[in-house]
């Protein structure tokens, strides 16, 4: 699953994406009518050297994450990982089929979330801790953190952030990045990366490039419940996505239907999509929708918390989405 190339989070300055041009992703039940509608819509720790490269946070350092004295990295936080674009490849308009295959992998997904009872759900509990991620007694499997310091939210999602009463300032969020390495057929050394924000409350998801190793969702709960209560999880954000299949759900989909533009001003537009509606199971059915669920499938007792709504944020060009998570209610109906 990738959705935004590697690198280092710089200020965002105002572009306009190729539209027409998206690359393929290197990852890992009711239907109603739907639009044939489509179109292109135009503080660093002296006692441990592994951890921050920068900006530390002021009045103290961050909770030292358990990696061994010994763990090696492949970059020093400065240089960006070289991957290749995901906005480089033409790939053809989603079909009908495609779109019916995300809204019944959405109400999959709905229902296993909602109904304790239901079979089939493959998403067990998260059990990885970050100890376990950075001490496998295989090297090959551990997970290395050059980047680790306290920082501000991603500016493109500052208003957002700011509406919900979360911080935006003073260096509140812990940012990190994570690589892990594999080797494919070949040999050839892979990377996956994973590039976040933490604070009490949300979860941000900067960067996503899995190639192997633990699901992104395992590592997401682990990270984030080392510095808070899970609990406490009431917001997961996707930046910048450019995700092969949640993408172009957006633009060709979800925003013609609803005769939607494109973002194109320097200011937030968001939309919200209800729990249960069409979109709604459509958008849980793609990459990174399933991303979400798998997260709240993994950090909590099936049939205790769901996902109320699913929003896009557009702000010049760019879409981002953000999952609120919700206590299902005893009275709630599971469906």
């Amino acid at each position: 699953m990738a959705y935004r190339p590697a690198g280092l989070r710089r200020p965002t300055k105002p572009h306009k994406p190729n539209l027409h041009k998206r690359g393929r992703s290197h990852d890992d039940d009711s239907d109603s009518s739907r639009s044939p509608t489509r179109r292109r819509l135009n503080p660093k720790s002296p006692e441990s050297p592994v951890l921050s490269q920068g900006i530390a946070e002021p009045s103290a350092s961050p909770l030292l994450y358990p990696i061994p004295d010994d763990s090696s990295t492949s970059s020093n936080g400065m240089t960006p990982i070289a991957f290749n674009s995901p906005l480089g490849d033409e790939k053809p308009p989603l079909s009908d089929d495609e779109v019916c295959g995300f809204h019944e992998k959405g109400a999959a997904y709905q229902a296993w979330i909602a109904n304790p009872t239901l079979g089939g759900c493959h998403c067990g509990q998260a059990r990885q801790t970050l100890f376990d991620l950075f001490n496998n007694s295989n090297k090959r499997e551990r997970f290395t953190c050059p980047v680790n310091h306290f920082d501000d939210p991603p500016k493109s999602i500052r208003d957002d952030l700011k509406n919900l009463g979360l911080p935006i300032t003073n260096k509140k969020y812990r940012f990190t990045r994570l690589f892990h390495y594999g080797y494919n057929k070949d040999g050839d050394k892979k990377e996956t990366q994973y590039q976040h924000s933490f604070a009490k409350g949300a979860l941000i998801a900067e960067c996503i490039y899995r190639y192997t190793g633990p699901h992104w969702s395992n590592v997401a709960i682990a990270q984030y419940s080392f510095d808070h209560p899970i609990d406490t999880l009431k917001y997961i954000y996707f930046t910048n996505i450019v995700n092969e299949e949640t993408l172009p759900y957006v633009q060709e989909i979800l925003y013609p239907r609803h005769d939607l533009d494109w973002p194109t001003r320097d200011r937030l537009e968001s939309h919200a999509w209800e729990y249960g509606t069409e979109e709604y199971r459509e958008l849980l059915g793609t990459q990174l929708g399933k991303a979400a669920a798998c997260v709240v499938l993994g950090a909590w007792e099936r049939g205790t918390r769901r996902i109320a709504r699913i929003h896009t944020i557009g702000r010049e060009y760019e879409i981002h989405l953000r999952f609120d998570i919700e206590a299902i209610q005893n009275n709630e109906l599971s469906n």
